[in-house]
């Protein structure tokens, strides 16, 4: 897995498709890393050069103990340079979607367009944290397992099989590299504390999709359609037969709208 130093910090990344195809940078959700979308990336790879990096504190990157929304959106701003492209496209899920809209917020230039994909546009702090505090859940000595099963009915459309979720969840265990430390989720969580970029959302030039999941308990529909109408020109999507794991359960679907919006300009 390659890596660059950018901002002071070594981030790793995974890169998949054709080196002359459109560049499109995914980024990854919450406590995530790049390999766990590497099924998304393989399927975009097809039409794409996907560059997936692990996000600050996340992965093999660094794992400063102190960061924020903007030093993570000033480090998907610094891969697309440091790769040499003037500009690319970002795709963000999840919490990745946060640091998309960031990343075109401080640099409208090098983002050419943007896909959010179950995004919100602000939050005390991250949409798992939170649903976990509601439920007096201590995330912080929790195991990924005790994590998935209480997620388990915000997580998913009630539409995804038994055998696919946990067909999905299988393999994203089997990806993770890195088992994150108590500290090292918690500076996470600091990380997205009272981030809101609401009042900035209209600096936002580049043309984007908004998607969300019908069944979404973490990032409803309604927290999409606030991101969409915050962004000038936005299209907002509603997928009927996902939650908050859209991306892997209509992916077929995903990939197909993907494609059109970035290439049937």
């Amino acid at each position: 897995m390659p890596e660059l130093h950018i901002e002071g910090h070594t981030i790793h990344y995974e890169e998949h498709g054709e080196a002359g195809a459109p560049p499109l940078v995914l980024a990854h959700g919450l406590y995530g890393e790049a390999a766990g979308l590497a099924p998304l990336a393989e399927r975009l790879a097809g039409r794409f050069r996907v560059i997936a990096p692990d996000a600050l504190g996340h992965g093999l990157s660094s794992h400063p103990a102190e960061f924020g929304i903007e030093d993570q959106g000033r480090v998907l701003t610094g891969l697309i340079a440091a790769l040499g492209r003037p500009k690319a496209a970002i795709l963000g899920i999840s919490m990745g979607s946060y640091l998309a809209a960031q990343a075109a917020i401080l640099e409208p230039a090098r983002v050419s367009a943007l896909v959010l994909v179950v995004p919100k546009a602000h939050g005390r702090t991250s949409s798992v944290a939170a649903y976990a505090a509601r439920k007096g859940f201590d995330l912080a000595t929790a195991t990924p397992e005790e994590t998935t099963a209480l997620l388990e009915e915000v997580l998913w459309s009630p539409h995804t099989s038994r055998a696919r979720r946990e067909e999905i969840l299988t393999a994203q265990l089997a990806a993770q590299r890195i088992v994150l430390t108590p500290g090292e989720r918690a500076a996470i969580d600091r990380s997205l504390h009272g981030f809101d970029l609401r009042p900035a959302l209209a600096a936002i030039t580049a043309p984007t999709l908004v998607v969300s999941g019908r069944a979404d308990g973490l990032n409803p529909p309604e927290a999409g359609l606030e991101v969409a109408r915050g962004i000038p020109g936005a299209r907002f999507e509603v997928y009927e037969h996902s939650g908050h794991q859209l991306a892997s359960e209509e992916t077929d679907r995903l990939v197909k709208d993907v494609e059109a919006f970035l290439l049937d300009r």
